[in-house]
C-alpha cells in the first residue's frame, strides 16, 4: 500500500515537472492547443465543402455541355432530315424515281441534282435513288445499276420492309462499317413505294462534331444510344455497359454515377426530340477526386504552414507580452522570496500569486511610505526645498506648503548660498555613505544655527560634495553676510573637522530661475583650487576670473584625457598628456602656468580631487616648485595613476553596494530635475557611464533608465493620492519635460491617464 502510494506520488510529481512553470509557455500551449483543434476540422470541413462545390461546378459545367451537345444533335438531325426531304422532292430526281422505264436523260438529270446536293452538305457520305418500277439504283459513288447488279443488296431488302410511320434515322451497317442513314419516304404496313432516297452519313464527321470525341483523353466517353439501349453512333462496347445505363434513365436529362471496369464513372445524359435517342457523356471520377485529392493535398499543406507561421506569432507575442511578468513573478521571489510565501494563497497560478503578493506588499510599503511622509513635515519642506533648487520655479501648490511651514517666502527676496566640503574625495573614503549624510545634517545645522540670528534660513542637501543654503529676510549688509558665512565655516570646521568652501549670490526675487543661480553659486565654489584663497566668494569674483580665461588650445584632449583616466587606460592617458605638454611647450611661461592651472582646475573639479593638491593653499605655490614641464608632467600623470587606482577599487565588489545606494539617493535628491542624465550621476560617483549603468543593473537588476523612469511615476502616483495639485504641475515636480511626454509614459506604465489613476483611487 505504501509503495502504491510512492508511486502515485511520483507519477504526479512527474507530471508536473512535464507542465511548464512559466505562464507565458502555458498561455501559448493552451492557445496553440485550442488553435490546432479549431484550425484542424476547419481544414477538414473546407477542403470537404470545397470539393463538393467543385463537384457541383463539374457537374453543371457537364450538365451545360451535355445540353449544348444535345441541342448540337437535334439541330444537325434535324437539318440533314430537312436537307433530305429537299433532295427528295427535286423535280429531276422524282422524275427518274417515278419513271416507268429508263431513259438516259432522266438517269443524267438526276444524277447531277443529286451529286450537286451532295456536295454542298459535308455530313452526307453517300447517297442512293432506288426506282422501285424500274428495279435501277443510282449510287452517287458508283454510278447507275440494276437492282442484281447493286452490291448492297441488304439496302434493297430493308427498304420492302415495313418502318415506323415517323422519319427517323437508323443505323445501317455494311461490309462490317456502321453508320447513320436515313431513307425517304418512309412507307407503313409494308407497302411498297415506287422510289427511294437514301442518305448515308459519314461517321467520322458525325462523332467529331455530335460527340466531341476529337481532343478528350482517356477517362472520357460520349455516345448517343437509343430507348433500347443499342448504339446509334459512338464507339461499340464489348461488355454490358450501354443496357446497364439504359436502365439507369429515368427522366429527360439527368445524371448518375455508374460503375465500369472496376472504376467509378459520373455519367450525364439528355434525350434527342423527336429520335428518342440519348446522348451520353461518362467522365472517370478516379481523374477528378485525383485532382481534388491534390488540391486537398496542398491546401492543408498551406494551412499546416499557416498554422505553424500563426503558432509563431503566436509564442512571439505570448513570449512578448506574458514574458514580462514571469520575469517580474522571478524577480518578485527572489527578492521577497520568503515574505511571498507568507502570504495565503487562493488557489491561483503561482506566478500570479507572486505578482499579486508583490503588488500587495508594495501597496503595503507605499501606505507606510504615505503615512511617514504625513507625519514627517521636515521632510516633505526639505524635499519642496530640493525641488525649487533643482527646478528653479515655484509651482503655486509648493510655494503656498512653503509659506505656511517656512519664513523663507516672507520676504520677497531670497540669497543662495552653496558650502562645499573641501577634499571631497578623503570625505568618502572616511566615511560611508550614510555616515556621509549624517555629517552634511550636522554642517546644515551648524549653518542655520548660525545665520538665523539674522533672519530665515534652511540647509537643503542635493546628495553630491554640497550643500544649498537659502537665506531670505536678511537686514544685513554684505560684509555682515559674509561675515556669518564665515562664521558658519568656522563652526563647521570646528565641531565636524570638515573643512569647506562657501560662495554666496546676490539678492534674488523669489520668481527668479534659482537652479540657473544655483548652477552659477556652485561653479563659484571652485574658484578656490585656482586662487588658493580661503575666503567667502561672491559673483563678482567669477566675473574677475573669467575675464582673465584664455581657452586650451585644444579642448578634445582634457575631454580624452580625463575619459581614459575613467576607464583605468594609463598608456592612452600617457600619451594623451604628451599631446598637451607638447603643445604647451610652444607657449610663453606666463600662458603655459595659465594654462596648467586651468588644466589642474578641470581635472580637480572632475574628480573631487588630487592627492597632493586637496591641502595646499593654492596651484600657484604648487606649480612654482617645478623647474620644467616634463617635472610637472611626471608629477601629473602620477596624481592621475592615483585617482585611476582609486577609482578600480571603487569597482571592487566591496565598493559596488554602498555605490548603487549613493546613486539611488542622487536619483531621488535629483528626481525633479527633467535634465537629469545617466552622464551626470556617473560624474558624480567618479567612474564612466558603462560601468555605472553595469553596476547599477547588476545591483537591482534593473536598467538606471528603467529605475529612474520607475522612480518618476511612482513619485506622480505618490503626488495624485497626497496632493491636490494639477496634473501639469506634478508632471513637472517629477522630472516630466512635456506634458504630452508625461501622459504617455504614465499611461504605458498603468494603463490609465494621471485623472483616472486619482478619480479611482
Amino acid at each position: 500500500m505504501r509503495q502504491s502510494g510512492m508511486r502515485v506520488l511520483r507519477s504526479a510529481a512527474g507530471r508536473n515537472r512535464l507542465v511548464p512553470r512559466q505562464s507565458y509557455i502555458r498561455i501559448f500551449l493552451g492557445l496553440g492547443l485550442l488553435f490546432t483543434l479549431v484550425s484542424v476540422p476547419f481544414a477538414i470541413l473546407m477542403t470537404n465543402q470545397f470539393s463538393r462545390y467543385a463537384v457541383k461546378q463539374i457537374d453543371q459545367v457537364n450538365r451545360s455541355e451535355i445540353e449544348h451537345s444535345r441541342d448540337n444533335a437535334e439541330f444537325i438531325l434535324d437539318k440533314l432530315m430537312s436537307y433530305g426531304f429537299t433532295m427528295y422532292g427535286d423535280k429531276s430526281i422524282q422524275a427518274w424515281m417515278t419513271a416507268s422505264e429508263e431513259a438516259p436523260q432522266l438517269q443524267v438529270d438526276a444524277l447531277t441534282a443529286a451529286s450537286k446536293y451532295t456536295t454542298t452538305e459535308p455530313f452526307l457520305d453517300n447517297v442512293y435513288l432506288l426506282n422501285m418500277k424500274t428495279e435501277h439504283v443510282i449510287d452517287l459513288k458508283y454510278g447507275i445499276s440494276s437492282f442484281d447488279q447493286f452490291s448492297d443488296s441488304e439496302l434493297l431488302a430493308l427498304a420492302k420492309e415495313p418502318r415506323n410511320s415517323y422519319q427517323r434515322f437508323f443505323v445501317y451497317q455494311s461490309k462490317g462499317q456502321q453508320r447513320l442513314a436515313l431513307m425517304i419516304p418512309t412507307v407503313p404496313s409494308g407497302q411498297v413505294y415506287y422510289g427511294y432516297l437514301v442518305m448515308l452519313l459519314d461517321d467520322s464527321l458525325m462523332k467529331q462534331y455530335l460527340l466531341k470525341e476529337n481532343g478528350n483523353g482517356v477517362g472520357y466517353r460520349s455516345f448517343i444510344l437509343d430507348d433500347r439501349g443499342e448504339l446509334m453512333l459512338g464507339s461499340p462496347d464489348d461488355g454490358k455497359l450501354y443496357p446497364e445505363l439504359n436502365a439507369g434513365v429515368k427522366e429527360s436529362e439527368g445524371s448518375f454515377t455508374q460503375s465500369y471496369k472496376g472504376e467509378a464513372w459520373s455519367v450525364q445524359y439528355a434525350r434527342l426530340e423527336p429520335q428518342g435517342w440519348i446522348v451520353y457523356q461518362m467522365a472517370e471520377l478516379k481523374e477528378i477526386r485525383a485532382d481534388f485529392h491534390a488540391f486537398r493535398t496542398k491546401l492543408v499543406a498551406f494551412l499546416i504552414g499557416l498554422v505553424a507561421l500563426l503558432m509563431a506569432i503566436l509564442f512571439w507575442n505570448s513570449r512578448r507580452t506574458y514574458k514580462p511578468f514571469s520575469q517580474l513573478a522571478s524577480q518578485l521571489e527572489q527578492k521577497f522570496g520568503p515574505l511571498l510565501k507568507e502570504k495565503p494563497g487562493d488557489g491561483s497560478s503561482e506566478e500570479i500569486r507572486l505578482i499579486r503578493g508583490g503588488i500587495e506588499m508594495l501597496e503595503d510599503r507605499m501606505a507606510q511610505l504615505d503615512s511617514s511622509m504625513r507625519e514627517h513635515r521636515n521632510v516633505i519642506k526639505l524635499e519642496y526645498l530640493r525641488q525649487w533648487v533643482l527646478q528653479g520655479k515655484l509651482i503655486p501648490p509648493v510655494e503656498q506648503y512653503l509659506r505656511g511651514q517656512t519664513d523663507l517666502l516672507r520676504d520677497e527676496n531670497v540669497i543662495l548660498s552653496v558650502l562645499r566640503i573641501d577634499g571631497y574625495s578623503a570625505f568618502q573614503e572616511k566615511y560611508d555613505f550614510a555616515s556621509r549624510k549624517l555629517m552634511k545634517y550636522a554642517m546644515g545645522n551648524i549653518a542655520e544655527e548660525v545665520v538665523r540670528s539674522a533672519g530665515s534660513a534652511e540647509a537643503v542637501d542635493l546628495g553630491g560634495d554640497h550643500l544649498v543654503l537659502l537665506l531670505s529676510g536678511l537686514s544685513v549688509s554684505g560684509d555682515r553676510l559674509t561675515g556669518l558665512l564665515t562664521e558658519a565655516k568656522n563652526q563647521i570646521r570646528q565641531w565636524t573637522n570638515v573643512q569647506v568652501t562657501v560662495a554666496v549670490s546676490e539678492r534674488k526675487a523669489i520668481g527668479d530661475d534659482l537652479r540657473a543661480v544655483y548652477q552659477h553659486i556652485l561653479e563659484l565654489t571652485m574658484l578656490k583650487f585656482v586662487s588658493g584663497e580661503d575666503k567667502i566668494y561672491v559673483e563678482r569674483d567669477f566675473e574677475e576670473y573669467m575675464r582673465s580665461v584664455q581657452p586650451l588650445q585644444d579642448d578634445q584632449l582634457l575631454d580624452e584625457l580625463i575619459k581614459h583616466v575613467r576607464m583605468g587606460k594609463a598608456e592612452e592617458v600617457a600619451a594623451c598628456l604628451d599631446q598637451i605638454f607638447g603643445q604647451m611647450q610652444t607657449l610663453h611661461y606666463a600662458q603655459s602656468k595659465f594654462q596648467l592651472s586651468l588644466m589642474l582646475y578641470t581635472l580637480f573639479k572632475t574628480f573631487n580631487k588630487l592627492p597632493s593638491v586637496e591641502s595646499a593653499e593654492g596651484i600657484e605655490s604648487l606649480l612654482e616648485s617645478f623647474d620644467t614641464l616634463s617635472g610637472v608632467r611626471g608629477w601629473l600623470e602620477r596624481e592621475l595613476l592615483g585617482i585611476m587606482d582609486d577609482l578600480s577599487n571603487r569597482r571592487g565588489g566591496s565598493r559596488r553596494e554602498e555605490i548603487v545606494t549613493e546613486i539611488v539617493d542622487y536619483v531621488k535628491n535629483h528626481l525633479h530635475d527633467p535634465m537629469l542624465t545617466i552622464e551626470e550621476i556617473a560624474e558624480h560617483v567618479s567612474l564612466s557611464t558603462r560601468h555605472v549603468r553595469q553596476v547599477f543593473k547588476e545591483g537591482l537588476e534593473v536598467t538606471l533608465a528603467d529605475y529612474i523612469l520607475q522612480e518618476r511615476i511612482a513619485k506622480v502616483k505618490e503626488l495624485l493620492g497626497t496632493t491636490d495639485w494639477t496634473v501639469t504641475d506634478i508632471g513637472e515636480r517629477a522630472g516630466f519635460q512635456t506634458k504630452s511626454h508625461f501622459f504617455t509614459i504614465f499611461k504605458k506604465a498603468t494603463g490609465m491617464t494621471p485623472s483616472q489613476y486619482r478619480d479611482q483611487l
